[in-house]
C-alpha cells in the first residue's frame, strides 16, 4: 500500500467525496507543504500555510483559495471542527487526511484543531484598496518580526480600517506566525503590498491625509483631525520611519512616554493610534 491512497469502506464527513489519506512523512506532498515554512518558497510559490481553525474558518469567510486542507481525525475532538470538516468535504475542497504523526510533521504550533491548509496568497494591489472619503489605513514600514506584524493587522481589523498597506519587502505578510498572531483576521483586512514611494503617491492621489507617529514629534496625537481619509503610518522601533514618509506626513504625531522607555512597542503605537482614530470618528 502506498504513502497515499483512497480511504476504503468509508467516506469523509459531510458528503460523498472521499478524502486522500498519509500515513508517511516522506510523502512528496508533505515535503512541499513542509518547504512553505520558508519565505523564499513562499514567494517563488505564491502559497502559504494556514494552521489553526479560527484562522482557517476566517480565510474561507474571506474568499481565500484553498489549495489543500490537511486534517488529522486523531486531533479533531469538538463539534465546532467536525463541521469545519464536514462544510469542506460538503464544498468539495480537497482534503487530506493524515496521521496524527504526519500531522506534527506538517504543523510549527500546538492547539491547531487538527487543520492546516496549503492556500493561494492573497494578491491585492493599492488600487484594490477602498475609495471611501472616510476610509482608515494603516501603513507598515519595516516590521519584521511576524508577532507585531501580526498584532497591528490585529488591531486595524478591531478598529474597523479599510485597508494595511506593507511597505518593506523584508516584510513578510503571509508568515504562519503573522497569521498565527493575527488570528486569521490577515483575511478580514484587506492587505496591500506596495513600495514606499509608490503607496506615498497613491495616497497622495487619493486624498489621504498622512498621519506619522515620531517620538520626536511635538504634537500629541490626541491634538490631530482623525475623522477623514487618513493613513496612519508606523516603522520599525530601532530605526523609525524613512524620511519619505516623514517628509510626506501631513502630521507628525507622538504618543507621551512618562517611563524610562522613550518609545513603545510598534504594534502598541499602531493600537493606541487606530483607536483614537475610532474614538473620533463616534464609535462608542
Amino acid at each position: 500500500m502506498g504513502e497515499t491512497e483512497k480511504l476504503k469502506g468509508r467516506q469523509a464527513p459531510g458528503g460523498p467525496r472521499p478524502a486522500e489519506a498519509i500515513t508517511s512523512t516522506g510523502n512528496e506532498r508533505v515535503k512541499r507543504a513542509v518547504a512553505l515554512r520558508d519565505k523564499r518558497e513562499r514567494d517563488r510559490t505564491g502559497l502559504m500555510l494556514i494552521e489553526g481553525v479560527r484562522e482557517l474558518e476566517r480565510a474561507i469567510v474571506a474568499g481565500v483559495a484553498l489549495e489543500r486542507v490537511y486534517f488529522c481525525p486523531a486531533i479533531i475532538a469538538h463539534d465546532e471542527e467536525r463541521e469545519l470538516l464536514a462544510s469542506l468535504v460538503a464544498s468539495r475542497t480537497r482534503t487530506v487526511e493524515v496521521s496524527a504523526r504526519v500531522f506534527e510533521k506538517l504543523t510549527y504550533r500546538g492547539s491547531t484543531g487538527g487543520f492546516l491548509a496549503v492556500a493561494q496568497q492573497p494578491a491585492l494591489k493599492l488600487a484594490d484598496l477602498p475609495a471611501k472619503i472616510d476610509a482608515l489605513f494603516l501603513v507598515v514600514d519595516a516590521v519584521e518580526k511576524p508577532g507585531n506584524l501580526g498584532a497591528i493587522v490585529r488591531s486595524a481589523d478591531g478598529a474597523g480600517a479599510g485597508g494595511v498597506i506593507v511597505c518593506d519587502s523584508h516584510t513578510d505578510l503571509y508568515n504562519p506566525n503573522v497569521i498565527r498572531a493575527s488570528i486569521g483576521t490577515v483575511f478580514n483586512v484587506p492587505c496591500a503590498q506596495a513600495e514606499t514611494e509608490e503607496s506615498i503617491r497613491w495616497l497622495k492621489d487619493t486624498g489621504t491625509k498622512i498621519v506619522t507617529a515620531a517620538p520626536e514629534a511635538e504634537l500629541l496625537y490626541t491634538r490631530i483631525d482623525f475623522t477623514g481619509r487618513r493613513a496612519i503610518v508606523v516603522g520599525a522601533e530601532d530605526v523609525g520611519l524613512p524620511d519619505a514618509w516623514l517628509e510626506a506626513s501631513d502630521w507628525k504625531v507622538r504618543i507621551p512616554m512618562k517611563g524610562a522607555a522613550d518609545s513603545l512597542n510598534v504594534s502598541a503605537t499602531a493600537a493606541i493610534l487606530l483607536y483614537e482614530a475610532l474614538r473620533q470618528r463616534g464609535e462608542p
